[in-house]
């Protein structure tokens, strides 16, 4: 059969199969009709472009506008009380249902991940099929004879876990896809839940890092300040894949019972070694939005949840919830927390909307990274080592290994940062627990989006957990259960969390 044909056929075959994203809803999709198909995926010599092209995409449905805040403000890392994004409907006590319609006005903060998670997976494994289908599993470039295969795997397969990833992280359910589906089987593929979505993002994960370990010079392509290659990437993949693993648990129950420690250990024993902190470009693509709005006062402040926390829950100089009729609330002179002083800073005034509830109220507002504001190409940090660390911490607990050794990567944040008392292993398992908890709220929760949700929904320790009535993850969008015929559902509320 003549290659260009079959090449146009397939790509056609697969549009209404790419997971049925064809919502305008808040799509930001790269026009690849700007190329013929055939220049597309007709030369394997512009694979491996087209690959990296797939990172920008992942991080705009993760790190922008329609999900850092909202989910912040939902998990009480951040508050706000405006409506961009859904903060005021996500943040409102009690908590309510999620509007799962095709008309709630916010609901981009489930449709654009939806979209872009999907969508740069259904473009990735499209390559990947042709490439095996039409050139034999290989990508030489046509022009130069240079074997781009390597390449084009590690990236491909690093991009198809980090996309699946973030699936299983959000929502309840979605495809478990990848280019093994033929055109046809895709057309016809059920939702998967949650879980079997994380283990086959964990399985590209690792795939990805066999590849980098045994093609040295391939790089993970395009990420601004972080071109990394053989074993420093597939230590990214690694830990990542370990958070993934960690962070989409649901429950305490999930997280004590279900969690896959003893892989989580052996994951991070061989995780990352330094922060994974792309530059920012100036506000093109690699920009975040917590890193803005997420650090200007006027849009949001640090919830009064994580203020207590920092203080020690003293009810005297940082009171929780918030009291109705304050407008303010003194400066904390004297923080238990050194982090009060550092990560944040004090407000004398409060700009949010006492009707729609004083629980939103704070006076303090994140700025650790306000030198970014300045220009936004300063480092964006998303996964740290401190953070890596943290999950092989909780790792050697859950699976009976050193507390003393546990107690040590905890203090390299708790004393080193917080300036608190250093812990010494022979607290109990729980309390150390809880401490690993802190540190991730305190140190981390303004580097990914959706990250204080994960770290409230999986904690075992009973006062870090979130609210009740927050949704422990979003339903499939409304547009897509209606394309496929499904009757609408949601979460959120009293006794329907999950």
């Amino acid at each position: 059969m003549n290659i260009k044909f079959l090449i146009r056929k397939m790509w056609i075959l697969a549009l209404p199969a790419v997971f049925l994203v064809t919502s305008c809803d808040d799509l930001e999709v790269e026009n690849l009709n700007a190329a013929t198909i055939d220049d597309v995926l007709g030369n394997p010599g512009e694979y491996p472009s087209l690959v990296a092209g797939t990172y920008i995409r992942w991080w705009r449905a993760i790190q922008q506008d329609n999900v850092g805040m909202p989910y912040t403000v939902m998990a009480q890392g951040g508050t706000s009380s405006w409506g961009n994004w859904g903060m005021q409907d996500l943040g409102t006590i009690p908590k309510s249902p999620v509007q799962n319609t095709l008309t709630y006005n916010n609901r981009a903060f489930m449709t654009s991940p939806w979209a872009n998670l999907n969508g740069g997976l259904g473009q990735i494994n499209e390559v990947l099929r042709v490439m095996n289908e039409v050139f034999d599993g290989k990508a030489i470039d046509p022009a130069t004879g240079e074997d781009l295969t390597a390449s084009v795997l590690a990236n491909a397969k690093t991009v198809q876990g980090l996309n699946l990833g973030h699936l299983a992280l959000f929502f309840d359910q979605a495809y478990a896809a990848d280019d093994s589906y033929t055109v046809v089987q895709l057309a016809e593929l059920d939702f998967a839940p949650y879980t079997e979505v994380a283990a086959l993002a964990v399985q590209k994960l690792e795939e990805a890092a066999a590849i980098y370990l045994a093609n040295p010079s391939v790089v993970m392509r395009d990420i601004p300040g972080e071109l990394l290659s053989g074993e420093a990437a597939a230590r990214f993949c690694r830990s990542y894949a370990a958070k993934i693993l960690a962070y989409t648990s649901r429950d305490a129950n999930e997280t004590a019972t279900l969690t896959n420690w003893a892989k989580i250990l052996q994951l991070t024993s061989t995780g990352i070694q330094a922060d994974w902190s792309p530059q920012g470009d100036g506000g093109t693509a690699w920009w975040t939005r917590l890193l803005v709005n997420g650090q200007l006062p006027l849009w949001m402040r640090v919830s009064q949840r994580m203020v207590n926390m920092l203080e020690g829950g003293n009810q005297t100089t940082a009171p929780f919830p918030w009291p109705n009729g304050s407008g303010t609330l003194p400066r904390i002179t004297s923080p238990r927390d050194a982090r009060i002083n550092t990560y944040l800073r004090y407000n004398s005034g409060v700009s949010f909307q006492t009707a729609r509830g004083w629980y939103f109220f704070s006076n303090y507002h994140y700025s650790r990274y306000a030198n970014y504001l300045v220009a936004y190409t300063d480092r964006m940090n998303h996964l740290d080592f401190a953070e890596s660390e943290l999950l092989r911490a909780e790792a050697i607990l859950r699976t009976n290994g050193s507390k003393a050794t546990a107690a040590t990567i905890i203090n390299r944040t708790r004393v080193g940062k917080g300036g608190l008392a250093p812990l010494t292993g022979a607290e109990s398992t729980d309390l150390l627990l809880r401490e690993i908890t802190y540190e991730r709220l305190i140190e981390f929760s303004w580097h990914a989006a959706g990250s204080t949700w994960f770290y409230r929904r999986m904690t075992t320790a009973a006062d870090m957990q979130l609210e009740p009535g927050t949704p422990r993850h979003l339903p499939v969008p409304a547009f897509e259960l209606d394309l496929k015929g499904i009757g609408l559902y949601t979460f959120g509320g009293a006794g329907n969390e999950r």
